[in-house]
């Protein structure tokens, strides 16, 4: 019987109306960890991730804590602390799924949740399985998250496609979710490209576009 896009998520996608996001132990001092992605690769895909709380006014949850271990929130995230988002901390298990997580996710009446974090092969990980065991349709930003192997970060990403979860990078969720340049959140989308994007040539970047104008919104 063939499946039809009701049936599959990475066909059905994410609305703004009907998603969560979930950013996980963004903190310095796991930093060292990250080597599946160039460090400041993956602290531009954080930063650009990080806007879309603000931009579309999602239910935001964060976890993590902030001791002599862990250290600090990322800067971004400690923004997005300071502007109201729900902390989560501290917690025994590698999965953010607490009885107190579950209980503010089903309060937001959302079913679709956009998830990035350290490590991905971990407490993203865990986390995400957890939130697919629940009913909820999960994507998880693939580069704005890494760990210190690229084997066992393959390893997390097949499992994850295996038990239902999509995987994205930065740039697609933040389309996806706001659909048309030409929409509400159409100028928000784009200062956010221009940004952040491509992240693969963070720093300086040079127009190249015929009428030397870059990327412009389509009205």
């Amino acid at each position: 019987m063939t499946a039809t896009p009701q049936d599959n998520p990475a066909l059905t996608g994410m609305t703004a109306d009907d998603t969560a996001l979930v950013y996980v132990d963004y903190v310095t001092g796991l930093d060292n960890l990250m080597n599946t992605l160039p460090g400041r690769v993956y602290r531009n895909n954080v930063a650009a991730f990080a806007k879309f709380s603000a931009l579309f006014g999602l239910p935001t949850g964060i976890m993590g804590e902030e001791n002599a271990y862990y250290g600090t929130f990322l800067p971004e995230i400690r923004a997005l602390i300071d502007a109201g988002a729900r902390t989560f901390q501290p917690r025994s298990s590698p999965t953010g799924y607490t009885p107190e997580f579950a209980d503010w996710l089903a309060a937001t009446g959302k079913k679709t949740v956009l998830i990035g974090g350290i490590s991905l092969d971990n407490c993203t990980l865990h986390t995400s399985l957890d939130l697919l065991r629940h009913g909820y349709r999960v994507f998880v930003v693939i580069d704005a998250s890494g760990t210190n192997s690229k084997v066992s970060e393959d390893v997390a990403v097949m499992r994850l496609i295996a038990a239902g979860a999509v995987p994205v990078g930065w740039l697609t969720a933040l389309t996806e979710l706001g659909r048309d340049f030409a929409g509400p959140h159409g100028k928000g989308m784009m200062q956010i490209i221009q940004a952040h994007w491509p992240a693969s040539t963070v720093g300086p970047t040079h127009d190249t576009t015929p009428d030397g104008h870059g990327m412009q919104l389509p009205f």
